[in-house]
Formats: C-alpha cells, structure tokens, sequence
C-alpha cells in the first residue's frame, strides 16, 4: 500500500486512515522512527503499562520506549 503525504512547514505529517487502520495506530500510539538505507520507517509500539509511573512526564515514556525496544531485538 503506497500513499502521498505532505510534510508540514513544522515537519509534521498525517498517517492516512487506511494506514491508521491496517496497522491498528490509534490516538495516543507511540512511534518508532529509524532510517533504514534512506528509507524512514515506522514501527508502532506497544508500552506496557503496568510497569509505566502515571505521574511522570513524557520524558519518562521516551525513555522506558527506548529501553524496552532495545530489550526486544
């Protein structure tokens, strides 16, 4: 599946509903971004919870994000 897209002058960019919709993205998803040989590639990802304190900020989320994905591969 292959859709155009139009970055933004703040660099921000819409996923398609039928993306959205084939990879299961919702509102409040997180994002994996990497460059793969000049490709970028999205990969969602999947933040447990349970293991996550409510009460820290964003940061807190990047950083437990980046953790657990390097622990998976």
């Amino acid at each position: 599946m292959s859709e155009l897209v139009k970055v933004s002058s703040k660099g921000l960019l819409t996923l398609p509903k039928s993306i959205r919709e084939q990879l299961d993205i919702n509102i409040g998803d997180y994002l994996d971004i990497t460059i793969e040989t000049g490709k970028v590639v999205l990969q969602k990802i999947d933040i447990t919870t349970k293991k996550i304190d409510w009460e820290n900020d964003d940061k807190a989320w990047k950083k437990y994000s980046v953790n657990k994905i390097a622990r998976e591969q």
